[in-house]
């Protein structure tokens, strides 16, 4: 894992004679107390929570809480005497916040409330002022795979959309709208994908836009319009006829604008759930190129449905990351690997392709990881291939970066399957952990003596919700002892949610340790961070 920065909180005790009366704000919170106020303040999106922003100043050391309109705790900071700019959540992650009070709470150091700010929302008013469509015309084929969406919020919350649903020639389509938060008095242009393979009998259809708890947001009457047809693109090698799938700029350009995560499990990029929609066009357009198309798939054994699948990823040109990032591993999302001829694909993104695409399918597949090295593993019945036997943990190998190298051949340098590591791609959660800001705060010279502070993110990208989350904050010594240490357990964290966790420790000062912070689920560690420098 990556060194993370600390940011250092320095209190000076000063001494107790003249310089005790030249300092007004000592001075002032042993005669008159500590004091705090609000200068300003603003509602905001943090990184998909809402929050209220505010600059204020303060005489002393405080304690901030914030409560919801049930009077629960929503979220907490602790600051030092002087003036500064901070953030504290209103709601959950995602969350459409009800209508409510809301209620800022300060303390001083002995617990006493010495501020109170109210705030009171109305709620989330938004509307869908106007839809474009994208259609895919090729020949006699018409796809909708992808709506704009103009959103005007003229509610005083931040309103963030998640699904759709497109009512039409009695049918239901659900689509998923692209990460986005539309502030109070704001207009925003928001993507969707959603896969409607059919010319639209109807001249209207009815959208129903809703968030991510599948709570109402919103919903409008619109009228079918096949003029707007999106880029064709065209794969020639690896496929039995040429074949024309439409291209998603709009998901090209969200997944190409993305940060990566470089974690050992590249699941992650199987498990994002916004480009299904779009795999599903692809493959239905790739069994199209068969003789008879899906009728002639249908007849196929799973080891030649698999082998036609692979196929047209091992036919995609290789290129190491080295030669676009820089750096040894960049590992590219699906839509990416698809169209991206500047990036090109190595192993894992041949890999997390194949794998994308399989899963679709329904097929049981995982991710193999090996020196230097990704291959794919596909669970089948240990008779499915004559020709072959597992390669580990029950899994078929599939190489995916040779032509024409077919399920459960191994190439001679992978082989030994000790030394590989095997990530089923399954409804499994997939739990991982930021730091806020990337730092951790340290506060010294305290009456409670020298502290760490840590806000960590703590997120499940995966498919199944996970239970009893262990987040850990630690000094450990350089013999991985643990001397200090605080945690906290998030009962449950559902898929495509993320949730907030603070943790105070004491730090050592007689022993050199290291910070860490680390997340265990069902008992095992799955992710940890720690510092970049020894304590003290």
């Amino acid at each position: 894992m990556m060194p993370l920065k600390k940011t250092i909180v320095i209190l000076v005790s000063l001494s107790m004679f003249s310089t005790l009366f030249l300092s007004g704000c000592i001075f002032q919170d042993l005669i008159f107390g500590t004091s705090f106020n609000l200068k300003s303040w603003s509602l905001s999106d943090d990184d998909g929570f809402p929050a209220v922003s505010y600059s204020y100043t303060s005489s002393g050391y405080v304690t901030v809480k914030m409560y919801n309109s049930t009077s629960s705790l929503v979220d907490s900071d602790i600051y030092i005497q002087g003036d500064g700019e901070k953030t504290l959540f209103l709601g959950s992650y995602r969350e459409t916040l009800p209508s409510g009070s809301y209620v800022l709470k300060t303390f001083d150091k002995n617990g006493n409330q010495i501020f109170s700010k109210k705030f009171k929302f109305k709620g989330m008013d938004v509307d869908i002022f106007s839809c474009d469509q994208r259609w895919w015309i090729n020949a006699n084929t018409k796809i909708l795979l992808g709506l704009r969406l103009g959103l005007r919020n003229t509610g005083d919350v931040p309103v963030y959309p998640h699904s759709i649903e497109l009512e039409t020639d009695s049918e239901t389509i659900s689509g998923l709208v692209l990460p986005e938060c539309v502030l109070p008095g704001d207009i925003e242009y928001v993507d969707c994908v959603l896969y409607k393979n059919d010319q639209p009998t109807d001249d209207d259809f009815n959208l129903i836009l809703k968030d991510i708890d599948g709570l109402f947001l919103t919903s409008n009457v619109f009228s079918f319009d096949v003029s707007n047809s999106v880029t064709t693109k065209y794969f020639t090698e690896g496929v039995e006829k040429k074949l024309s799938v439409p291209y998603p700029d709009f998901l090209f350009s969200h997944y190409s604008n993305l940060d990566r995560v470089t974690d050992e499990d590249y699941s992650y990029y199987v498990f994002d759930p916004y480009d299904d929609y779009y795999l599903d066009i692809f493959i239905d357009r790739l069994i199209s190129t068969l003789p008879f198309g899906e009728k002639k798939f249908n007849t196929y054994s799973d080891p030649e449905k698999i082998n036609f699948i692979s196929r047209i990823v091992q036919y995609l040109d290789y290129k190491e990351d080295t030669s676009y990032s820089n750096t040894s591993e960049y590992p590219n999302y699906p839509i990416e690997t698809l169209f991206n001829r500047v990036i090109g694909c190595d192993c894992e993104d041949k890999a997390i392709l194949t794998a994308s695409l399989l899963d679709r399918l329904g097929y049981n597949v995982a991710l193999i990881r090996l020196p230097n090295h990704m291959a794919v593993g596909v669970n089948l019945s240990n008779d499915a291939i004559s020709r072959y036997s597992y390669y580990k943990d029950g899994y078929y190998y599939l190489e995916t970066t040779m032509e024409e190298s077919p399920i459960g051949f191994v190439p001679s340098q992978y082989t030994t399957s000790s030394e590989s590591e095997i990530y089923p791609v399954s409804s499994r959660p997939y739990i991982r952990h930021t730091w806020v800001n990337n730092v951790f705060t340290i506060f010294t010279k305290m009456d409670a003596g020298d502290f760490v502070k840590l806000d960590a993110i703590v997120e499940n990208n995966g498919r199944a919700t996970a239970y009893n989350v262990k987040v850990e904050g630690a000094f450990v010594t350089m013999m991985n002892l643990t001397i200090q240490s605080d945690d906290y357990v998030i009962s449950s964290l559902k898929p495509g949610k993320e949730q907030k966790v603070t943790l105070t420790i004491s730090i050592p000062q007689t022993v050199l340790t290291t910070f860490k912070s680390r997340i265990y689920l069902d008992g095992k560690l799955v992710d940890f961070k720690e510092s970049s420098e020894p304590f003290p």
